[in-house]
């Protein structure tokens, strides 16, 4: 693109990880952080078939697209920027992370740094003023509670994701953190979030997929339990990636791209979608990163900006709730310090497990409660079901075989209930794979193609 010039003006600039996500209209010159003020719903409702695909395909827009047409968002380290004629251009600069590839601490200057990085932000607020610290017990939320300096500020809550969320890992280990360090803590019981799916929309729109509204209910209640307008909270996005809970991936070929989006199986059903598309973003990104992408830490570093325009929902949430996030693993030189540290270390994050065991903080070891079960999504669906797909709103798009199997499977009846339990139990849940009976081929695919093809509808529905 054309360079800065005297009488242009900067509209937006994203950061290194492109981590507030920016969307513009390359037809009308609307801009904004929601996507919804820039799409103009007066218009015909078109598609990006490319768009549309790859939102599918990942559960959420990926290579600077969206399902829209004209409705693209800025990447990382780029401008936007409006020049004297009134149009917009796009000014990308370059990586800074080309000047971090040589960056290295050890595991104890990285953990001093995050500390230091913390206590800094602490001792930035008020005095008097609480922090809120969502409290899961990983390893992500353990460091940051250990780094806070004045322990008596803290107020901490934590939701479980088993059936009986009182025993899961996370209120387990939080109970136990708690304990530890003399904090205020709450657990926080959820179930009813889809009741947030129209105001889900409202902050996202079809940029993402519809997964997210848990942290919506999370929000609201612990709202309800303090006292005040705006609170701090210290939040520990992508601390786990950089870490290294993700293991390298091989790389060799465009369709291995999908791998970066980590997408836990949210996403939907590509082969049931009418238009035609291209590959052409996609062929692109590869050509242009194939030989970066073979480096782990590039690896690293693409599926955080991929799924950022999904994961700003943990801080976009908070704040419509009044609260103001912060993370220390949003900074370039906390995140390189990590991502380079021997991949030996960094593999299932041992170097921070070290850590925790010497500081006496090694939770996995203590004997306690250790329920790993994820039926969240599971039992919301029972106490507030979700309202069926309009397979007529969504027929230009898709098949109308598939919206109404998607409706047939995605609720909860006395059949599902018998397979979830059963497969619950390992030692069947191993004989069901076997003989080819997978508990995401039924219900819970379902609610996952639910969740992407929601945001379709209501973009239509407008």
């Amino acid at each position: 693109m054309k360079d800065l010039k005297k009488n242009d003006d900067i509209v937006y600039e994203s950061d290194w990880l492109a981590s507030n996500p920016y969307f513009y209209s390359t037809k009308t010159g609307a801009s904004s952080l929601n996507i919804n003020e820039v799409i103009a719903f007066d218009d015909s409702k078109l598609f990006n078939p490319e768009g549309l695909y790859n939102f599918l395909d990942y559960g959420y827009s990926v290579f600077e697209q969206t399902p829209v047409v004209n409705i693209n968002f800025l990447p990382p380290a780029s401008k936007l920027i409006r020049n004297k004629a009134g149009d917009l251009e796009l000014k990308r600069m370059a990586d800074p992370i080309e000047k971090w590839l040589n960056y290295y601490l050890n595991e104890a200057e990285i953990i001093d740094l995050i500390r230091h990085r913390v206590q800094s932000w602490e001792a930035s607020l008020p005095s008097d003023q609480e922090i809120v610290l969502p409290l899961s017990g990983g390893f992500d939320s353990r460091l940051l509670l250990w780094c806070i300096k004045d322990k008596s500020r803290i107020r901490a809550f934590t939701y479980g994701i088993s059936k009986e969320q009182f025993n899961s890992t996370e209120v387990s280990h939080a109970r136990a953190l708690a304990k530890t360090f003399n904090i205020r803590w709450e657990q926080i019981e959820l179930g009813n979030f889809h009741r947030f799916l129209p105001d889900w929309d409202s902050l996202f729109g079809i940029s993402t997929h519809s997964h997210g509204m848990y942290q919506q209910e999370f929000y609201e209640i612990i709202r309800t339990r303090l006292k005040g307008k705006k609170f701090a909270l210290l939040s520990g996005i992508v601390g786990d990636i950089w870490a290294g809970s993700i293991p390298n991936r091989t790389i060799k070929s465009p369709l291995d791209i999908k791998k970066l989006g980590y997408s836990h199986g949210l996403s939907a059903n590509i082969e049931k979608l009418k238009v035609k598309f291209s590959h052409d973003a996609r062929d692109n990104f590869w050509e242009k990163n194939k030989e970066i992408l073979q480096d782990h830490r590039f690896q690293n570093i693409t599926s955080i900006r991929f799924k950022l325009i999904l994961l700003c929902y943990l801080l976009k949430v908070p704040r419509q709730f009044g609260f103001q996030p912060w993370s220390p693993f949003l900074d370039i030189d906390i995140a390189m310090a990590m991502i380079n540290l021997p991949a030996s270390r960094r593999k299932n994050r041992i170097w921070q497990y070290d850590f925790f065991v010497k500081e006496g903080l090694d939770l996995e070891n203590h004997g306690l409660l250790n329920n790993q079960s994820n039926s969240l999504d599971y039992e919301a669906q029972k106490n507030y079901p979700v309202p069926h797909l309009d397979s007529d709103i969504l027929s230009d798009a898709f098949n109308t075989d598939y919206i109404k199997s998607i409706n047939n499977r995605v609720g909860i009846t006395r059949a599902t209930e018998i397979q979830t339990h059963l497969l619950s139990i390992s030692k069947l849940h191993r004989l069901f794979r076997k003989i080819g009976l997978k508990k995401d081929l039924h219900q819970k695919k379902a609610y996952a193609e639910y969740m992407c093809l929601k945001p379709i509808q209501e973009f239509l529905r407008k």
